[in-house]
């Protein structure tokens, strides 16, 4: 499906812009906005709340392998809540931090790098608890995720910082 009036044409124009300070916007905003969701189920206090609520959701699924290997591959290849965001956003991070030639935003890229593995894991152990339906993929997952909302946390608390 796709949304109503969600069509847009992107016209070169004469204006010109500023580059670097768009990038330095763009990321100072975005770590803005993460670090100050308007409800509980975005950003790091999302990804928190996910940490309990995957527990509940293993035990009350009516067909774990198709919901958690659903999830799974959502997280890794097709959706924004894991490791397919934070990787096109850890290799953003790389190329800004080229051009800005920022010390912070190459520490940045480097939490993201170590995030997004953490998140290709969590699909792991959802994969695995699909295939098993053992409990104990969804502990670790759930471990995982308590550290990945620090991590992210830590690292848009960084970005924040940006000049």
């Amino acid at each position: 499906m796709s949304s109503k009036n969600r069509n847009y044409t992107i016209k070169k124009t004469g204006d010109s812009y500023d580059l670097e300070q768009a990038i330095v916007s763009a990321i100072r905003n975005n770590a803005k906005d993460y670090l100050s969701p308007p409800i509980k189920n975005i950003g790091y206090k999302g990804i928190l709340k996910t940490s309990t609520e995957i527990k509940k959701w293993f035990k009350n699924s009516n067909n774990i392998s198709r919901d958690f290997k659903t999830t799974a591959m959502l997280m890794e290849k097709a959706g924004t809540g894991g490791a397919l965001f934070r990787n096109l956003y850890r290799d953003f991070l790389k190329e800004s931090a080229s051009l800005l030639k920022s010390d912070l935003l190459q520490e940045a890229h480097a939490e993201f790098t170590v995030i997004s593995g953490l998140w290709s894991e969590v699909s792991l152990l959802l994969d695995k608890a699909s295939e098993t339906k053992n409990e104990a993929y969804i502990n670790q997952a759930s471990d995982i995720l308590v550290l990945l909302s620090q991590k992210e946390r830590r690292a848009m608390e960084l970005l924040i910082k940006i000049q």
